[in-house]
Parts: C-alpha cells; structure tokens; sequence
C-alpha cells in the first residue's frame, strides 16, 4: 500500500503577537486592558500546550476586539495543532480579510486546504507563500505535498528537487524527497507493467525487480522469456549475465555476455562486462583488449556497466561471497602487470569495488584517462537522457527524459528508463540522509519503509517503534503501526495505532480505511461505515474499502447501498474481493441467478490470479520504494 505523500514538519505553529491593542481612554481603555490580559493568557496556554485553554482565550479577545486579525491567526493555529482543519481555515481566512498580506497566513490557509482534500486550492495558497518567502521551508515541503495530492507528479517532484538544493542538509527534506520519488518510481512501474502486458519489456522490468530482491529463479524464468520474444533485447541478456554471476555461475553468465557482444558487437557495456568475466578467467590478455574497446567506444557507458565509481552509490549490488576471493586475486595479478593504461586501471577499480575495497577502487578510478568523446548535438533528448544517467547525471537525465515523452508520451522504454532514473534519484536523497543523520528517527522511519517492502514486519515494527517514541505525533508512524499490528491479527493494538493516528491526522484515508476494516471484523459495521465513506471521500481511488464499506452495509442489511458501493471497485479488484462482497448481498437480497453469476467472476479472477502466480507476471511489494 502507498499513503498519500506528507510532510513531516512543524508541529505546533508559531504565535504571531498583537499590536496596538491597548485603546485610548475611558470604558475604551478598560476593554484594551481586558483584550491584552485575554491575549497574553492565550499567548502563554498556546506556548505550553494547553490548546483548549489558549482556544477560549482568544475566543474572548475576539469577542471584545473583533477586528483584531492577530488574534484569528493564532487561534486558526491553535485549531490546526488540534487537527480542527475547518475551523482553523475559517479563523485564517478572517485574518486574511483584515488585513491582507499577513505574514504566515497563506501558508496556514494552504496547508489547511491540503488537509482537506483540497490540494490545487492549497497549492495555489502556497505558491504564494513561497513567493512571499522563498527561505521557508515549511512552504517549499507542502507546495510538493499539495502538488503531489492535485496528482500533478512531475510539478510536486520538480518542487521536492528545489527545496534539496535550498536545504540539502535538512533530514525532513531529504526524507520526503527521497519517499516522493520512490513513490513515483513504483506507481509508473506499476502503471507500465499493466499496459506492457505479455511484452518482452514486461519480462524485463520483472525480471529486474525479482533480481532486485534476489528472486533468482523468478528472474531468470522472466529474462529468458524476454529474450525468447526478442531475442535481439540487449538488456535482457545483460541482467541475465549479472544475475549469473551474482550466484557464481561464472560460465553461464559468460555465455550470457558473449551473445550479447554477438547480438551487438559495439557495445561498451557487453564489450566491458565481457573484460571482467574474461579476468576471473585468467585471459588478462582479451580481457584489457575488450574492456580498451568499450572505453574507446563509450567510456561513460564502459565505466558504468564496471559499476564505477563506486563512491556514487550506484554500483551493482554485492555479489556472492565466494567471488570475493576470486577478485582479490585477478586484482593482485593485474598489478603485476607492468604496463599502464586506462584498460588497466578500469579493470582494477572494478575488481577492487566487486572485493569490497572501495578505497582502492577509487585510487584506481582516478588514474582512468578515457578518450575524450565527441559531442553530438543532433542527439535526441532521449539519447542525452541515457548519456546523462550513464554519468550518473540523473537530474539531468530525469529533465530529459522528460522532454522526450511530452513529444513522444507512448514510447514504453523512455518511460521504463524514468522509473529507473528516479528510483536512483530516490536512492541518492536516502543515502544522503544517512550520511546527514545517521541516528534520526527519519532514518528510522525510511528503515521502517525499507522493512515493509521486504516483508520482514518485525524490523518494520522496531523501527516504527523507535519513531513512535521519538515523534508519537508524526503523521503516518502510528497508521504503519497499525497496519503491521492488523496484518498480524493483533487486533487491539491495531485498532488502537489506527486511532491515534486519526487523533493526529484526522483526514488520513489509509487510516480510516483499515480501521474500518478492523472494526467490520469485529463486527461493529455500522462504526466501520462512517470511517470506510471517508476514506472513499477522500481518496476515491483507494480501492480496498469498497469492499469493506460493501460488506458493512450487507451486515447492516442496507443491501441496495451494498451493491451502489460496489460497483465502482469492480473494474479495480485484483483479488476479487469486491466481487464476492456484491454476490454475497445479492444472493441476501434473494438475487440467486445475479448472485451465481458474480459467483462466477469471482472464480474466474482467483483462477487468473494462479495462473499469473505462477509465470511471476503479479506486480508484488517489491515494486513499492
């Protein structure tokens, strides 16, 4: 499951003080007297958290004084950290009528609007906000989130981008940039696989994600099949070599690299992984002559299929053990070798980074002197957007990838190569975040997401637990909480995570929905459909509570509202759990024959889903950032 992108940041907002509140004279003065003892009491509960308290007391200011605009402003805030959205824009837009132009106002009204569900009102408060103060980072964070909510993916991580290069030591930053761009990532992965469906890229991007989790046979199944409907998909028969080798299988990924050098006999990357192989091998000779070759050919690409440098963090994946050794000592005869050259030093820094020894890696990166390449300003944006990932100039090539498919929307591979380029972008902003704040609940909340997505749900819960504890009003943690804690069948503390997190976060779909899910099991379904109606509100492709909503009006023998819930989920029902909730009303209502039919579509969903099981073909939580 992905939650909706959101920030992370301020929780109590700041007070604004008031001015020129003392009046004049006489009863004038009296009532100037009440409204400044009035403000500084609501100023002081505000500071020490006593919101209901500080809530009454600029009640009463306002009652005496209601023209005072600072006074709106505050108690909007005090609403806000009491997650009362409604009021809290009502108060700010007051302010915002007496006098336009106050400091901090957009950005609260935007953010109120975001947490209404009402992302392009709020994204338009907020770019004023940004205008008005480019060094808020507050502004920066949540005109993302609202671009992010309006569905406008591409604008919200060009904004996440802008705010890193203005705080790029922040941890908030990183981490929320870093999520929105895995986010993104997954969902056009996701998206793509459906509509390359039984396509030779399908097996490839499969193939790919499986490697990624070390599904060795699930990846391979799907690389040959790539390669058994194109045979002449160079990439395939690279990954296909690289999973070999990462099991050891060292002449099987040889034969793999030899027909792609046969397939295409001028490409770096084939000619350079070919060199390494040949290296273990003990053909020092053919091996510096292909690995000369590909530098010669495409030293950016070369480099980049040796897994260099290293200290980019973009290398390959750590391959098994016993190779280690095997590097260690091609490694040491090569620098026996007395002659010098930039096939050499590749070789080496490859050799080194595949041992482990990074630092020697890169002491041999650095001697690398590849033939200056000549620029091609003819190239297209999507051959300079493959020139710049290769680099690791991922900016770069995300800016033109882009370019490339606003002219060209329906080119597969471009899209492919987006998801690629922004899972590594996704990847930089993490790694940087640990190097920033090693010790930070933001890291523990990102190990939390890492966890989640390899299903070892007792790590997630650890780390969300050290969050928890750190930042128990953090919005999300205690939703995750829930969800792991209900996955499990511990259903009071699920019920009580999902909680919290509505006290924190009282518009959080994800939240309602499970919740609602929690209390239809335990049979308190006409509790379950207040919180079931608003996930669907809010988030109306949040597919999973139909089926519980469905199911909660059945138990309450509301058949016919069962059955106009339903319906919407039908076409967007994986597991085809919508599908038996609405034969189950239908055959309560009497229905039998259009009972029996849906029936049967349940079966036919259940029998598809085995069969995709077992070709791999089911888009899993590896897919997820």
């Amino acid at each position: 499951m992905i939650c909706s992108l959101s920030c992370r940041f301020l929780r109590i907002p700041c007070l604004i003080a008031a001015t020129a509140m003392v009046l004049a004279s006489g009863s004038a003065q009296h009532t100037g007297s009440e409204v400044e003892r009035h403000f500084l009491a609501a100023e002081q509960d505000q500071q020490q958290g006593l919101l209901n308290e500080a809530a009454r007391e600029y009640q009463a200011v306002l009652r005496l004084q209601p023209d005072l605009p600072e006074a709106y402003v505050n108690l909007g805030l005090v609403y806000y950290a009491q997650s009362k959205f409604d009021d809290s824009a009502r108060e700010l837009a007051a302010a915002a009528r007496l006098r336009p132009g106050m400091r901090g106002v957009k950005l609260w009204m935007g953010i109120d609007d975001v947490k209404l569900s009402r992302p392009v009102q709020g994204a338009s408060l907020l770019r004023e906000a940004v205008r008005e103060n480019p060094a808020d980072k507050l502004a920066q964070n949540w005109l993302g989130t609202a671009l992010w909510d309006a569905g406008q993916v591409d604008a919200a991580l060009l904004q996440l981008r802008k705010a890193v290069k203005q705080f790029p030591d922040d941890p908030d930053v990183l981490l929320a940039c870093g999520e929105a761009y895995g986010k993104a990532a997954s969902e056009q992965t996701e998206q793509l696989l459906e509509e390359s469906s039984g396509t030779a890229l399908s097996d490839l991007i499969y193939g790919t994600i499986y490697a990624g989790e070390r599904e060795w046979t699930k990846a391979e199944g799907h690389l040959h099949r790539a390669i058994e409907r194109d045979p002449h998909l160079l990439d395939a028969r690279l990954e296909l070599a690289e999973i070999f080798f990462e099991q050891d299988r060292l002449a099987d990924a040889q034969e793999q690299v030899n027909q792609a050098v046969g397939l295409a006999p001028h490409s770096a990357a084939a000619l350079a992984r070919s060199g390494v192989l040949l290296l273990l091998q003990g053909n020092r000779k053919e091996a510096l002559s292909r690995i000369a070759a590909a530098l010669e050919i495409d030293s950016s690409e070369a480099l980049d299929a040796l897994g260099l440098p290293v200290e980019d963090g973009t290398g390959r994946t750590e391959p098994d053990s016993k190779l280690v050794p095997l590097c260690r000592e091609a490694a040491a005869h090569l620098e026996e070798d007395q002659i010098t050259s930039p096939a050499k030093d590749a070789a080496l820094a490859a050799l080194y980074a595949l041992a482990g020894n990074e630092d020697a890696s890169l002491r041999a990166y650095r001697m690398i002197v590849p033939a200056p390449s000549s620029p091609r300003p003819s190239a297209t944006a999507f051959a300079q957007a493959k020139q710049a990932a290769l680099k690791h100039r991922n900016d770069e090539a995300e800016a033109e990838l882009l370019r490339w498919l606003a002219a060209n929307p329906g080119d597969h591979v471009a899209r492919y190569n987006l998801t690629l380029t922004r899972r590594q972008i996704s990847m930089a902003q993490l790694t940087r975040l640990v190097a920033v704040a090693p010790n930070s609940y933001q890291v523990h909340e990102m190990q939390g997401q890492i966890y989640v997505r390899r299903e070892e749900d007792e790590k997630a819960l650890a780390e969300y637990l050290a969050v928890a504890a750190e930042k128990p009003d953090l919005p999300g943690v205690h939703f995750w909480l829930g969800h792991l804690y209900w996955k499990h069948g511990d259903t009071d503390h699920a019920l009580a995570e999902f909680k919290r997190e509505l006290e924190v976060d009282p518009g959080n779909p994800e939240a309602n929905g499970e919740l609602g899910a929690v209390l239809v099991a335990l049979g308190r379904a006409h509790e379950a459909i207040r919180h079931l109606e608003s996930a669907i509100k809010s988030k109306p492709d949040l597919w999973p509570p139909y089926a519980q909503l469905g199911r909660a009006y059945a138990i309450d023998k509301n058949y016919s509202r069962a059955e106009e819930v339903l319906k919407p989920a039908l076409t967007h029902d994986p597991d085809g759990a919508a599908h038996y909730q609405l034969a189950m009303a239908l055959r309560a209502e009497g229905r039998a024959t259009k009972a029996a039919e849906v029936f049967a579509q349940v079966r036919a969903i259940k029998i598809e889903n085995m069969t995709l099981l077992s070709t791999g073909d089911v888009a899993t939580e590896g897919t997820k950032p």
